[in-house]
């Protein structure tokens, strides 16, 4: 014989449960000689509702499975399992196997004829019962939402925080400083996939403990309100009371934000810059027509950073095909892969084909001669280097003339977005540390430029993060 004991909570009331229900059962069986002591399979801290993360009833049934129990004995059916289903699918096992289950409180043993019927009427009354208590607690709960008590809040273990004694949040400054270098990266230009293969290179350790960092963690924490000190009630729920899986709120039910619920890691200002980041690369990608915004490394800086004037596309680096051209890079409108070329208005081409058919004069007299059509923006052709080029002179006049510039970046500094601000502060900044160059470097084209956008007439247009436009030598406000 064998006995199962099980605890819903790790609470010193429930563990004091526990010892006494095993006590009691190791007493009961080895004082009746018609019993030999198997053992006693406890569970601490666990819902009856969820089969999965009961280890030690699992383990019980392994047991009675390789023929090690004959009989077990419990508390109660509510014990042994709050939920219907799987409670009976676990008894008619049992049962196939010859083990009996007695519930001490109910007195039933699962083998005899009128106990399946007896046990799935009393087995759907603690289903309901655990239904009854969920709601109960859910209820008590959102409560405690309602008046900003951050305690009640069912989070683990996050970046930046711990919890102490009290279940109060306070600042891990380990992990503070990792949450500080992913603003301050993701600022500079660099996305969550690049600061995920960074933190993981450098063995930044991870709240959780694990060992490799992915975008979808660099993303949580720029989002998260909590790193600049307030709190979301209720962004999750539990959304089967039985499973315990749990769903995003999306307006099921009400949320509540609390501003200064514990001290923050990132200021308020670094936060909102962040997500109007994140806002503004959104419509970065919308514009022009591709999936991600950092698509750049540093072999290929200017990916998707160049643009074009006449369908919106960003242009593409091919390797020509042409005789005595082989391997030649040029950037062209990536609108080709589609073949959805915008027109050119008012402009004609006529494309000439290479001859790859016969070489007889009769069949040469034969072929079609070329036809002109409307110019296409995936015509155009930008030689490798170009691009990076306007970048360069483009800075160098930044640098040159920055003293006449200085009343227009002032007054983007005296406005209202905080983004602006922030790119016009760093350009200053780079302006006066940086100086003149004669390369392009990978880390300063992040954190300054928004994009190149190339005109039909192949005019470049070099626009900053700042807002600010160099066009022909001359500096515009980038009034979009």
């Amino acid at each position: 014989m064998a006995a199962y004991c099980r605890v819903s909570s790790g609470s010193e009331e429930q563990i004091g449960s526990l010892n006494t229900q095993v006590n009691y059962y190791e007493k009961y069986i080895n004082d009746n000689p018609d019993y030999i002591f198997v053992g006693i399979y406890t569970d601490e801290g666990i819902s009856g509702t969820d089969l999965k993360k009961r280890d030690a009833f699992n383990r019980m049934l392994q047991d009675a499975r390789a023929g090690y129990i004959d009989m077990i004995i419990t508390k109660s059916l509510s014990r042994f399992g709050r939920n219907t289903l799987d409670c009976l699918k676990c008894l008619r096992e049992l049962k196939s196997l010859n083990v009996d289950v007695f519930f001490e409180k109910e007195k039933i043993h699962s083998l005899t004829s009128q106990g399946e019927v007896l046990l799935t009427l009393i087995s759907a009354v603690a289903q309901t019962e655990s239904l009854a208590q969920s709601e109960n607690v859910k209820w008590g709960i959102r409560r405690k939402y309602e008046r900003g008590n951050v305690k009640s809040i069912p989070s683990g273990k996050f970046l930046g925080y711990d919890k102490d004694q009290q279940g109060n949040l306070i600042i891990n400054p380990a992990q503070a400083e990792t949450v500080r270098r992913i603003y301050q990266e993701f600022l500079d230009g660099y996305g969550t996939f690049q600061i995920a293969r960074r933190l993981t290179d450098e063995k930044v350790p991870m709240a959780c403990g694990g060992k490799e960092w992915c975008a979808s963690h660099i993303k949580k924490v720029l989002t998260n309100e909590k790193m600049k000190g307030d709190t979301r009630f209720q962004k999750t729920y539990n959304a089967d009371y039985l499973t315990k899986r749990r769903a995003k709120n999306r307006g099921e039910l009400p949320q509540y934000y609390m501003e200064g619920t514990h001290p923050g890691i990132i200021d308020r200002d670094m936060w909102e810059c962040v997500q109007l980041e994140l806002a503004r690369q959104k419509r970065y990608c919308q514009d022009h027509h591709i999936s991600t915004y950092h698509w750049s490394n540093e072999k290929h800086p200017l990916s998707a950073r160049i643009t074009c004037s006449t369908c919106g596309c960003t242009f593409m680096q091919i390797k020509s095909k042409k005789k005595g051209e082989e391997g030649k890079k040029y950037w062209r409108c990536s609108s080709i892969v589609g073949k959805q070329g915008a027109e050119i208005e008012g402009r004609t081409s006529t494309i000439i084909r290479p001859d790859r058919g016969s070489t007889k004069p009769y069949n040469i007299r034969r072929r079609k001669k070329p036809e002109e059509r409307p110019m296409l923006c995936t015509d155009i052709l930008i030689p490798a280097g170009e691009p990076e080029l306007a970048f360069i002179k483009a800075w160098n006049q930044l640098v040159g003339e920055r003293e006449r510039y200085l009343p227009e970046w002032q007054h983007a500094l005296d406005g209202n977005d905080l983004l602006k601000a922030y790119r016009t502060r760093e350009l200053m900044r780079l302006v006066k540390q940086v100086g003149h160059i004669d390369a392009m470097p990978y880390d300063l084209m992040l954190k300054t430029l928004d994009h190149i956008e190339h005109g039909v007439d192949g005019s470049i247009k070099v626009i900053f993060l700042a807002g600010f436009m160099v066009d022909k030598g001359k500096i515009q406000i980038q009034l979009s």
